[in-house]
Order: structure tokens, then C-alpha cells, then sequence
């Protein structure tokens, strides 16, 4: 039977270089935000590029895009909580037919960041406390708590936290799949000004020691406020990262 991998994000948790790994593996279809097609269209204010308008638009149709792949390959998709919170928090049939991983990032760190690309983000597009409440849906469904991943472990050692996916998924390490090409796979077009580092990248790497981002946060009351507020969701799901 096939395997459907949903990695369940915040926005600028290095989920897409993650993602990468799972396209350059090569045994999975893979689909980068799906449900971003339901809360977004070409018209909406957050930045996007080349829109795919093949794409299904509604919750149903884009789970029955999944579940159809599903049928014919291994699939991993990954998505932000927030974009689908009300329809994925009550379609534990959904959930519970796949492996329900997460990817935080301390919070500091992915606002600056989200920051510099949207600036007029609004405070639930910050993602943890979505991020949260599905992973409190996930523990429930399950009576386990779901795999944590925190993305400066993955920065930091990329080889040990995608070899303990693996085990963790029953799945082959491939080394293969931990470099790549510097190109823009098909499956981020839409979002492409998100991901240029991501498509500049050759690996998983650390990036460079940055002035402390609680500090750059003193300079926007607006983002300290978001800090603030979801560094309690960041904090609860960190105490079970693997």
C-alpha cells in the first residue's frame, strides 16, 4: 500500500528545502501547499508568481487530488495549517490516513523572515498557533504524539534529522536525495519568490550567523506583538521534537 507523508508547516520553517529532499528521492509524488489554492487566488494580496490555475480551489477537491495520488504513488505534501484550519481540524478520516509529520522554527526567526517577504502578513499567517491546534487533533486522533521537527536541528545536521525521518516513516535513507540541482522545481512556481534560497541551494545547509532576530523585533511593535503570541505554540510542540 502507498504511503501519503503530510509534512504540516508554518510559513518560513524551511519546510520547502525538506520538501526538496522528498522530490530528489524520486519515489514520491510530490505536491508543495496544495491547500494554499483554497485560501489564495492570483488576485490576493500575499505575493505569488506564476499561478497554476490547473489547480483545484476547494478543500474537497484538492484532499481528492491527493487520495487519487495516492492510489498510484507514494505522496508527500506539505502545507500550512492556517490555510485549511477549519476543514482539517474535523476530517480525522483525512489525517488518519496518513503519516502526520511537523516542522517548527523558533518564531523570532520565521516572522523576520516572513517579514521581509510580506510585509502586511496578518497575525494568524504567522502559522503556530494553527500549527498547534493540528497537532493537538493529530495526538488525539492517534494516542500518540505526532513526529517534531525543529527546522535548526535540520540546518544544523541535516544527514542525522532525514535519516531519523526515515526510520521514523519505514522508508529507505537515499544520500542521493540530500543534494540537488540549483533550480526551481515545477511544484513551486506559484511561490517562487518564497523559496530563493531554497532554489539557490545545492543542500540542506546553516545559514549565516544573522544579528539576533528578538532583537530586529524591538524595531516593529507589530512583529513583536506576533512574537509574543505564538512563541507559546512554538514552545509546547519543541518539548517533543525528535
Amino acid at each position: 500500500m502507498n504511503k501519503m507523508v503530510g509534512l504540516w508547516a508554518h510559513p518560513r520553517s524551511r519546510s520547502t528545502v525538506l520538501e526538496r529532499v522528498f522530490i530528489e528521492r524520486g519515489d514520491f509524488e510530490v505536491f508543495h501547499e496544495p491547500f494554499a489554492h483554497m485560501a489564495f487566488s492570483e488576485d490576493s494580496t500575499i505575493p505569488s508568481d506564476e499561478w497554476d490555475h490547473s489547480l483545484p480551489t476547494t478543500y474537497a477537491g484538492i484532499k481528492d487530488q491527493l487520495i487519487q495520488a495516492k492510489e498510484r504513488a507514494h505522496v508527500f505534501h506539505k502545507d500550512m495549517c492556517y490555510h485549511c484550519l477549519d476543514e482539517l481540524k474535523v476530517d480525522l478520516g483525512f489525517l488518519a490516513q496518513q503519516e502526520n509529520i511537523f516542522i517548527i522554527r523558533e518564531p523570532a526567526s520565521s516572522i523576520i523572515s516572513h517579514h521581509r517577504v510580506h510585509p502586511d502578513m496578518p497575525l494568524h499567517a504567522i502559522g503556530h498557533k494553527a500549527l498547534y491546534e493540528i497537532f493537538c487533533v493529530v495526538t488525539k486522533l492517534t494516542g500518540k504524539v505526532p513526529y517534531v521537527i525543529n527546522a535548526d536541528d535540520l540546518a544544523a545536521d541535516p544527514e542525522r534529522i532525514i535519516r531519523k525521518l526515515c526510520d521514523y516513516l519505514q522508508i529507505e535513507f537515499l544520500p542521493h536525495a540530500m543534494t540537488w540541482k540549483r533550480e526551481c522545481p515545477p511544484q513551486w512556481k506559484t511561490w517562487r519568490s518564497w523559496h530563493v534560497a531554497a532554489e539557490n541551494s545545492d543542500r540542506i545547509v546553516l545559514p549565516e550567523q544573522q544579528a539576533a532576530d528578538t532583537e530586529a523585533l524591538d524595531q516593529y511593535p507589530k512583529l513583536k506583538a506576533m512574537y509574543e503570541y505564538h512563541r507559546t505554540f512554538y514552545a509546547r510542540m519543541n518539548e517533543f521534537c525528535q
